[in-house]
């Protein structure tokens, strides 16, 4: 027989009494509308990249202008698009405020799955007591330092979660039949609950640090070997299928016109003529010495900027991090509880869940280190805490206390970070002031500097090309093959040029220009007024040819 074969159904929702589960589906439902409100009062995103390229990213594919203007949002021009369009859509549609609360609904609707998660995987025999922990984990989770400053933004990270938390739900659901169902049955359940998180994998590929942790947690849990193995190997599949879904298209589409279905990235492996032989990979925070591999959770912790940007506290990954080793080493000491009521979650969801947290974590830190990307981590983490607790050898009352308390300490020290909001809402999601432009056509903007200020393109004439002469994937002194096409697109203009820039970089724009023998003409440059980022003011400078 199956070490699976006499599990019992775990229920996502309350079964009974009526009244609680009520009370519980009407909490479920409001809660994405509670989040919708919360990003209203937060106020409206304005990140930088935002600002870089989800909007103008999203305006480019709709309206065709790849290869039509160049690089303008600098080396995400290269990102897959399909994540930006249905927000862009959206926002330029209704009023700003309307978007910001659908985003942040649609955020919202994290915490249903997370409820789902610790109800699925929490045993507690009072049901009213077992709502209010799920939705109190529930909370927790979506409340963290880094969690309240991603709600209402553009990074994404709290989106793909949904198809993250979707597949790991589905796992939990059958369980029993992925380990007891005859193997082809098994084999399709996992295939199909691997497609959730490859889709989002698709959409943002850093999502793949908890593919990898979904896929490879598999492993951990009962049954034959040979099962879990079949088990894990199809849910790879899976996430294979989603990811060919949502990034094959994109995919093809960079490995057609730039040689490399990643391009820029892995070009070590692809060699296409256009970018250095290099993986291109963001490393800048990833740990160097073993040292700071080992207590890393407390370094950036307490310095936030060694994982980001931005300032923000959490403390819930440290005492995770020393909650669950000591966990599992006073459980090999002193064996499980014989007594099956002190048990504190389901066996197999809490092993998986901790498991695919531990492989998540481990892919994370050695491949990105950005705190953003660790977002579903953040959001698990207070269930996965109460996991932890639940190994040590207490009675069930003082570990739910030791619980308890830890949860409140996370809480009452939780300082959020924030990525850039306008204090008060705009009209439009992005408003720009634009100047009279004259006979527009013949002309090319030029774009310079490394500042984000794509955004504010979609205000001009479509018919307009649109080049980035210099940006943070290639300036014009560099040895890069994509040098040359830019050259050859400006070269060929024979019309006239302005240039799109920050003021405070006009000195970079300048030795930008020189090398294409442009130069700044002496009269004085317009002004474009960014509305979005506080009203801060771009020069439109006419240029000239020195050659």
């Amino acid at each position: 027989m199956s070490a699976a074969s006499h599990l019992k159904p775990i229920h996502f929702l309350p079964t009974s009494p009526h009244r609680v589960r009520l009370l519980a589906l009407a909490l479920l439902a409001l809660a994405p509308f509670a989040f919708g409100l919360l990003v209203l009062t937060l106020g409206q995103d304005a990140n930088w990249d935002l600002r870089n390229y989800h909007w103008y990213n999203a305006y480019s594919f709709l309206n065709g202008r790849f290869g039509f203007d160049f690089l303008p949002s600098q080396t995400p021009a290269f990102y897959n698009p399909a994540l930006d369009v249905p927000f862009y859509l959206l926002a330029t549609h209704v009023p700003a405020r309307v978007a910001g609360f659908v985003l942040g609904f649609i955020q919202g609707l994290n915490f249903i799955l997370l409820f789902m998660l610790a109800h699925a995987s929490l045993i507690i025999h009072n049901p009213r007591q077992k709502a209010i922990i799920c939705a109190f984990l529930s909370t927790l989770g979506m409340l963290g330092g880094g969690g309240i400053a991603m709600l209402g933004t553009v990074f994404y990270d709290n989106v793909t979660s949904l198809g993250l938390f979707a597949s790991a739900l589905l796992v939990l659901r059958y369980f029993d039949r992925l380990t007891n169902a005859p193997w082809h049955r098994a084999f399709t359940l996992a295939v199909l609950f691997g497609v959730p998180s490859g889709l989002m994998m698709g959409l943002k590929l850093p999502s793949v640090i908890f593919c990898l942790g979904l896929c490879f947690g598999l492993l951990s849990v009962g049954g034959a070997f040979q099962r879990r193995v079949m088990v894990s190997f199809a849910f790879g599949v899976g996430v294979l299928i989603g990811v060919t879904i949502t990034l094959g298209p994109w995919a093809w589409f960079l490995q057609t016109h730039f040689g490399n279905p990643f391009f820029p990235y892995f070009n070590n492996i692809f060699h296409s003529s256009l970018a250095p032989l290099a993986s291109a990979r963001d490393i800048q925070f990833v740990p160097q010495s073993f040292k700071d591999f080992i207590f890393f959770p407390f370094i950036f912790a307490d310095s936030p900027y060694r994982v980001g940007e931005i300032p923000w506290r959490d403390w819930r990954i440290p005492i995770l991090y020393v909650l669950l080793p000591l966990g599992v080493l006073l459980r090999l000491i002193f064996g499980r509880t014989k007594n099956r009521q002190d048990t504190l979650a389901v066996t197999y969801a809490s092993r998986y869940l901790l498991w695919a947290a531990v492989i998540s974590y481990v892919a994370w830190l050695v491949m990105f280190c950005i705190y953003r990307y660790a977002i579903p981590l953040e959001m698990l983490a207070p269930l996965l805490i109460v996991f932890a607790i639940g190994l040590f050898p207490f009675k069930l009352q003082t570990r739910a206390l030791i619980a308890g308390f830890i949860l409140i300490i996370i809480a009452i020290t939780i300082q959020p970070g924030n990525w850039t909001r306008r204090d008060t809402w705009l009209d439009q999601y992005v408003e720009v002031k634009m100047p009279p432009l004259g006979d527009t056509s013949d002309l090319m903007i030029l774009m310079a500097g490394f500042e984000p200020y794509s955004h504010v393109l979609s205000a001009f004439p479509p018919h307009v090309p649109i080049v980035r002469i210099q940006s943070n994937f290639t300036s014009p002194n560099q040895d890069k093959g994509i040098n040359q096409v830019i050259h050859a697109y400006v070269d060929s203009h024979k019309g006239r040029f302005l240039l799109l820039i920050p003021p405070w970089q006009k000195g970079l724009g300048k030795e930008a220009l020189g090398y294409f023998h442009l130069a700044l003409a002496p009269r004085a440059c317009q002004t474009v007024v960014d509305r979005l980022y506080d009203d801060k003011e771009l020069d439109l400078c006419s240029v000239v040819r020195t050659k």
